[in-house]
């Protein structure tokens, strides 16, 4: 087993031949067209911003764990400007069932994202929020979709077509969260920086290899992280899902230690992402997970910054080179992106496109009135 993994990561190129490299490759790209467009926008973006009452952050899958990562950015300009209140909704939650009755009001600015533009709980939910009186900007690549004809405002995220998971435009909808919360500049010297950043990236996948690698022989993968890192933790838990085939639970660290970690067992492993400004009660609790970890003889393996764990006893480490922000999510969603690349295919489960998700997901078409 270990040495047809081992033959099968050999062969594996940083941007091919298989379709989820192709696309990654394709992310940086997406990443700077998607700054353009929010620079074209941004008297708009920020109207919408200022304006806003209370922010509501929506999307599901993918597009749901971006609003995850970028509502800590939202969260920081509400509070340097009066304080509005931010949310995240998934989309089928605010239309099937949100817990307070009222998933959106007037005044209301919903943030919704959809790569496509046609999810159909994504699309209800939008249609839903400028019903109840909000304004709605669309994330999306759909220019020309039933989501941007729901919209007041498109901020056109350009990956392109995107056969299998979400990589370019999970890259893509997190730069431009990232720019409606005015958390990122978007000129196009920035963009152009950032570009080059994640093209070096792309061009240098050996860091995620070891812990691709470390994770393709396990029973089940826990994905953990506080704050931004939280959302990127539930992204990479989807691709580890869809692509490698990897059970992966999601959560927090400290709501993984309050449970979940009695269900741990041999053959599992740990990844802990951790991205935000260093914080020395958070080190020290990330710290001690990884040692007790360690005395469970789980494997550890940590993506991020100043301020990450180190790893104690088996594991594999990733480095975060950008500080705290918006770029540093960027980095980590790529490097994650990667992988669950590399997992999938030293498992031996990759394959191009889905299996049955796509098929799935249109079905539910006519429950939203489609």
């Amino acid at each position: 087993m270990i040495a047809e993994a081992d033959v099968r990561l050999a062969r594996l190129h940083p941007d091919g031949p298989d379709e989820m490299g192709r696309e990654l490759a394709e992310g940086p790209r997406a990443v700077a067209e998607t700054l353009a467009a929010a620079d074209r926008l941004a008297p708009e973006l920020h109207e919408l911003r200022r304006g806003a009452k209370r922010i509501a952050l929506v999307g599901t899958g993918a597009s749901v764990a971006m609003a995850l990562a970028a509502e800590p950015w939202f969260r920081a300009a509400a509070a340097a400007t009066g304080g509005t209140l931010v949310i995240v909704r998934e989309a089928s939650t605010a239309v099937l069932g949100a817990p307070d009755g009222e998933a959106f009001r007037p005044g209301d600015l919903a943030i919704v994202i959809s790569a496509s533009g046609t999810s159909p709980e994504t699309l209800a939910a939008a249609r839903l929020a400028r019903a109840s009186g909000a304004r709605v900007l669309a994330i999306t690549a759909g220019a020309a979709s039933p989501l941007a004809a729901a919209a007041h405002v498109v901020l056109h995220t350009p990956c392109g077509e995107e056969g299998g998971a979400a990589t370019k435009s999970e890259l893509a909808a997190l730069a431009a969260l990232a720019a409606a919360a005015g958390a990122i500049p978007t000129d196009w010297d920035t963009a152009q920086e950032l570009r080059r950043d994640l093209e070096r990236i792309v061009a240098d996948p050996l860091p995620a290899v070891a812990v691709g690698r470390l994770l393709a022989d396990v029973r089940c993968a826990w994905v953990v992280g506080f704050g931004t890192a939280a959302g990127i933790a539930q992204a990479a838990a989807l691709l580890l899902q869809e692509k490698a085939l990897i059970p992966a639970v999601t959560s927090t660290p400290s709501e993984f230690r309050h449970g979940p970690i009695e269900a741990i067992a041999p053959g599992d492993a740990v990844v802990a992402v951790e991205l935000d400004t260093p914080n020395g009660h958070r080190s020290a609790y990330l710290g001690r997970l990884a040692t007790e970890l360690a005395g469970l003889g789980v494997p550890f393996a940590v993506v991020g910054g100043t301020g990450a764990p180190a790893v104690v006893g088996p594991g594999a480490a990733i480095g975060v080179v950008a500080p705290p922000g918006p770029a540093a999510a960027l980095e980590a969603t790529l490097r994650l992106q990667q992988v669950a690349r590399c997992a999938a295919h030293a498992r031996g489960t990759y394959r191009d496109g889905f299996r049955i998700l796509r098929s799935i997901v249109v079905s539910a078409g006519d429950i939203f009135g489609d």
